[in-house]
C-alpha cells in the first residue's frame, strides 16, 4: 500500500494530469529501470559504447520526466521522448549485432509504449514512422551488411544478449500493461462515481420538484383559503370562531415557514455552501431553544412536550444545525400526535457520546415507510402521503446534519402506538 501510494505520488494525480500523461510517466520510469539493467549487462557483455548511449539515454529520460511530471512540459517531452527513442533504436541496431541483435526485438516494445502514451490522432504518424525505421535498417544491413559496426565477440554472448532482453521486454510489457489495466479501472470506478452521484442529483432535482409542487402549494392553498373565507364572513363569526381561524392561519404560516426553511437550508447543504462550526452547548438549552415556534402548534393541539433533559449537560455541535434537526424532529412528533397526546425528548451518556430520545405516542408508523425514512431516492406511496404532514426534505436535511457531526439517526415505531427518534452525537 505505501509502494502504491509513494507510485501514484510519482506520476501525479488524476486532478491534474490527464490519464495519457499520467501513463508517459509511469513509461518513463519503467523504461529507467530497464534501462538500469540493460546498460551495466552490455558492459559485462562487451558492448561497450552501446552501453554508454544507454547510460546517456538513461540520464536524458529522468530529464524528460522532471520537466513532464514537475514543469509540466508534457507535450514537448511527448515528441522528444517518441524521437529520441527512435534515435536509440537506430544506434542499438548499428552498434549492437544489428539483426544478430536483440535491438529488433524492442520495435515491438516501443509499438506497446506509443500506444499507451500517444494521442490518437496522432498514433497512426508515429507507428509507421517506428515501422518505417525497422523496415529501413533491415533493408540496409540487408544490402550493406558492413553498416553493422559492433559484433559479438563470442556465441554465447549473442544468447545471453537475447535471453536478458527477452526477460527485459515481457517485465516492460507485464509492467506496462498492468499500469493501463489499474488506471482503466480507476477510470472506470470513477465513471461509476459520477454516473451514481448524476443520478443521485436527478433524484434530489425530482424530490424537490414532488416538494414545491405538492408540499409547499398546499399550504399556501389553505391559507388562501383560509384567509378568504374570514374576510368574506368576518361580519358573521363571532369571536371564538374568528380565533379558530387566527390559529389555523398561524399554524399552516408557521408549518410553511418551517417548510421554505428547510429548503433553504437544504439547498445549501447540496452545494456545500453551509458552515458547519461546533461549539460546546448547553443540551438543555439548545432544546428548549429549538421548540419555541413547535410550542406553540403542541399548545393550539393540546399536546404536550415533556423535556428531561439535565441543565448541566452538554454536548459539541454546531448551534443551527442541531436547532435544525430538533425543529424537525419535534414538528413531525406534533403533526403525527393526535390532539391531547404526548411528546417526550430525554437525552443518555454514555462513554460514546451523547443520544436524544424524542418519542411520541402517535399513529405512528408502518415498517415499510420506517425502512425507508431517510432514503431521499423512494417516493413515498400514494396511500403513505398525509396532506400537509410531508416530512421527506425535513429528515433528509437531519440525516444530513447529523452526519456532518459523525453522528447517527434513526427512528422506531409502532403502527398506532407512536414514534421514537434516536439522534447520536458523538463526544
Amino acid at each position: 500500500m505505501m509502494f502504491r501510494q509513494k507510485w501514484l505520488n510519482l506520476i501525479g494525480n488524476k486532478e491534474e494530469f490527464s490519464l495519457e500523461k499520467r501513463v508517459f510517466h509511469g513509461v518513463c520510469l519503467i523504461t529507467s529501470l530497464v534501462l538500469l539493467i540493460s546498460f551495466p549487462a552490455n558492459f559485462f557483455l562487451g558492448l561497450i559504447i552501446f552501453g554508454y548511449v544507454l547510460l546517456v539515454v538513461l540520464i536524458l529520460l529522468l530529464i524528460l520526466f522532471y520537466f513532464s511530471r514537475y514543469r509540466s512540459h508534457s507535450k514537448a517531452t511527448f515528441a522528444i521522448y517518441v524521437s529520441f527513442m527512435s534515435m536509440v533504436l537506430v544506434v542499438g541496431y548499428l552498434f549492437n549485432c544489428g539483426i544478430d541483435g536483440p535491438v529488433i526485438l524492442i520495435f515491438a516494445i516501443t509499438f506497446v509504449i506509443l500506444a499507451a502514451i500517444v494521442q490518437k490522432k496522432h498514433l497512426l504518424f508515429w507507428m509507421l514512422f517506428q515501422l518505417f525505421i525497422a523496415y529501413a535498417l533491415l533493408y540496409l544491413e540487408y544490402h550493406y551488411p558492413n553498416i553493422i559496426i559492433i559484433h559479438y565477440e563470442e556465441r554465447s554472448f549473442r544468447f545471453l544478449d537475447t535471453a536478458l532482453t527477452i526477460g527485459i521486454l515481457l517485465l516492460t510489457i507485464y509492467l506496462t500493461i498492468r499500469y493501463l489495466k489499474i488506471n482503466y479501472r480507476q477510470q472506470q470506478d470513477l465513471s461509476n462515481k459520477k454516473n451514481e452521484e448524476l443520478a443521485k442529483a436527478n433524484a434530489t432535482k425530482d424530490k424537490l420538484f414532488s416538494i414545491i409542487s405538492h408540499d409547499l402549494r398546499s399550504p399556501f392553498n389553505a391559507l388562501i383559503g383560509l384567509s378568504q373565507m374570514l374576510k368574506e364572513n368576518q361580519d358573521e363569526l363571532d369571536e371564538a370562531e374568528k380565533e379558530d381561524f387566527v390559529n389555523a392561519i398561524y399554524e399552516t404560516s408557521t408549518k410553511t415557514f418551517y417548510l421554505l426553511q428547510n429548503l433553504l437550508e437544504w439547498s445549501l447543504s447540496q452545494t456545500n455552501e453551509i458552515q458547519f462550526s461546533p461549539e460546546k452547548i448547553n443540551l438543555n438549552q439548545l432544546v428548549n431553544h429549538a421548540l419555541s415556534m413547535p410550542l406553540e402548534v403542541a399548545k393550539s393541539k393540546e399536546i404536550e412536550i415533556e423535556v428531561i433533559i439535565p441543565e448541566n449537560q452538554f454536548i459539541v455541535a454546531d448551534k443551527n444545525m442541531m436547532e435544525t434537526v430538533l425543529r424537525n424532529i419535534v414538528s413531525n412528533a406534533i403533526k403525527f400526535t393526535e390532539s391531547q397526546g404526548e411528546i417526550i425528548i430525554t437525552s443518555h451518556i454514555d462513554n460514546k457520546g451523547t443520544t436524544l430520545k424524542v418519542a411520541d405516542n402517535g399513529i405512528g408508523m408502518t415498517e415499510a415507510t420506517l425502512s425507508t425514512l431517510f432514503d431521499q431516492n423512494t417516493t413515498p406511496a400514494p396511500q403513505e402521503i398525509i396532506v400537509d404532514r410531508g416530512m421527506g426534505l425535513g429528515l433528509m436535511l437531519c440525516k444530513d446534519f447529523v452526519e456532518r457531526h459523525e453522528g447517527k439517526i434513526w427512528a422506531e415505531s409502532n403502527l398506532g402506538k407512536g414514534t421514537t427518534f434516536y439522534i447520536f452525537i458523538k463526544k
